[in-house]
């Protein structure tokens, strides 16, 4: 019966680490087994959190909620203010790109004026005037005028104003609307770095209440084998088999367990409260593990495949968005060192203008301006090529960087995979002596109580540390996705299905 509860309690601890399927999905490699969601979810959540509470609920109301990994996801994208606030950030960030973008559009200004004039020595007048006016700038930089009056004879007024120097081309006119959409991008990248920090700090929190709840179930079931010793000794000591001492040992055994017990439960609520917080859920909920996580740890525990750190590097350099982010610094200085070139040159216009109606007239000229000593300019032109050569040593430093996390958190991920494999020897080997030396005593040998319990604590001790290495291994995996930057692939369900978030989360730039 003890082993079978120490599987259970070995299971759950690492029925979650399935993170590793974004890696066999952008590598090739084999899938590792995952969890199905809580279809229960919602009606939980509608049966617990839809009543306002008043402040006065008690220990006896708080409800359960039983928790999968993909439902600390979704409630941590439906929850938590700092992601919700990030969200709303966006719309105001596409409007200034939209914005930006509308440089190249027409605008028109209608102006009205309706007024009065005292003319000396005549009558007053009165005097009205409409007219629109229209202005568009093109990609080349040319830039149109026109003027038409709408209330007399429609006379039109048109300039048209073409650089030839400075302020010439496509290249240079397009220039801050391409870096409005590099931001854009960016915008994007920053949202989703924060969405793959937020879930695996929720999915750490949610395997620390795994960890923590099986140290509890585990410190439990060794202080109910203590107490069932300790019954068994007295009856021994009642019957003058063994000595009185004998249960001194116990006791202090016992108490040290209790104590034990204690610590556990005490951390084991912590982990709840520090989930809830992520989760921003204030009620009064009693969280636990589903059970339906248990049957994932079989083909993880086992699992034999092989993730080649040159194909996970180059999944990092594709996903992770800090890396991106660099390469759109980058980006940016180059389209910003085109028009910092471009201020160097002389301003040299090609300027003409038509006038149609009673006296219809038509001009053209060539003007040439050009601030001198200017030094400004010129230093704004220096400033960039330094940044930019700044950036392209910080995005090779990046590069080396992502290599050498990579290979330290894959190292991780395989370290705590072997690590598995000797706790669960060790517990093995801890259960094998603690049933000789029970066995020897039912022989009728002589039984030293105290090498009993040392056999026991060193069994507690061997179960810990296999669950131990359980989660290790699990947050070893979303730490290496996070590396990678596929946290966001491997959650791409909770977050498309997140009505808050859906509109935003998943672009890709």
């Amino acid at each position: 019966m003890a082993n079978v509860m120490q599987w259970r309690i070995l299971a759950l601890a690492m029925g979650l680490t399935t993170l590793a399927t974004p890696l066999a999905a952008q590598t090739g490699l084999p899938e590792l087994p995952s969890t199905t969601p809580n279809p229960q979810l919602t009606e939980q959540l509608d049966e617990n959190l839809s009543s306002p509470t008043d402040g006065t609920s008690s220990l006896d109301e708080v409800q359960a909620l039983v928790l999968t990994d993909e439902d600390v996801v979704t409630l941590l994208l439906q929850n938590n203010l700092e992601l919700r606030n990030a969200a709303l950030a966006r719309i105001a960030q596409r409007q200034q790109l939209k914005e930006s973008e509308s440089v190249f559009d027409p605008d028109f200004t209608p102006t009205l004026r309706l007024g009065i004039e005292d003319v000396t020595g005549r009558a007053t007048e009165i005097t009205r005037e409409a007219q629109l006016g229209g202005e568009l700038l093109t990609p080349l930089g040319t830039t149109l005028e026109a003027t038409i009056d709408v209330l007399d004879d429609q006379d039109l007024d048109l300039t048209v104003t073409q650089p030839l120097l400075r302020r010439a081309g496509r290249a240079v006119n397009t220039a801050p609307v391409e870096i409005a959409r590099l931001q854009e991008t960016n915008n994007q990248l920053n949202l989703q770095q924060q969405l793959i920090d937020n879930i695996t700090q929720g999915i750490r929190a949610y395997h620390a209440l795994i960890r923590a709840e099986a140290n509890v179930r585990i410190q439990r079931l060794s202080l109910d084998t203590q107490r069932q010793q300790r019954r068994l000794t007295e009856a021994l000591v009642n019957a003058g088999r063994v000595a009185q001492f004998d249960l001194v040992n116990i006791d202090a055994s016992l108490v040290a367990t209790e104590a034990n017990v204690l610590a556990t439960e005490n951390d084991l609520e912590q982990a709840k409260s520090n989930l809830l917080d992520l989760l921003d859920i204030s009620e009064a909920l009693e969280i636990t593990v589903a059970e339906q996580t248990l049957e994932a740890l079989k083909g993880l525990a086992q699992s034999t495949e092989v993730f080649l750190l040159a194909d996970l590097v180059q999944v990092a350099y594709e996903s992770r968005p800090d890396y991106r982010q660099a390469q759109l610094d980058l980006e940016v200085a180059q389209l910003n060192g085109i028009v910092a070139a471009d201020n160097r040159r002389w301003d040299l216009d090609l300027r003409a203008n038509a006038t149609t109606g009673d006296f219809s007239q038509a001009s053209a000229e060539l003007v040439l301006t050009r601030i001198l000593e200017n030094e400004s300019l010129e230093t704004a032109f220096q400033q960039n090529q330094v940044q930019q050569q700044q950036l392209q040593n910080t995005l090779e430093r990046l590069r080396s960087d992502i290599r050498l996390e990579v290979a330290d958190q894959l190292r991780n991920v395989e370290s705590a995979r072997s690590r598995i494999e000797v706790t669960r020897l060790a517990r093995e080997l801890a259960e094998r002596q603690l049933q000789n030396a029970q066995a020897r005593a039912r022989r009728g040998r002589t039984r030293n109580i105290f090498e009993e319990l040392e056999f026991q604590n060193d069994v507690v001790e061997a179960q810990n540390d296999e669950v131990g290495a359980a989660i290790d291994l699990a947050d070893a995996i979303a730490a290496l996705n996070q590396s990678l930057g596929t946290t966001l692939t491997r959650w791409s369900d909770q977050v498309e299905a997140s009505q808050l978030l859906v509109v935003p989360i998943l672009e890709q730039p």
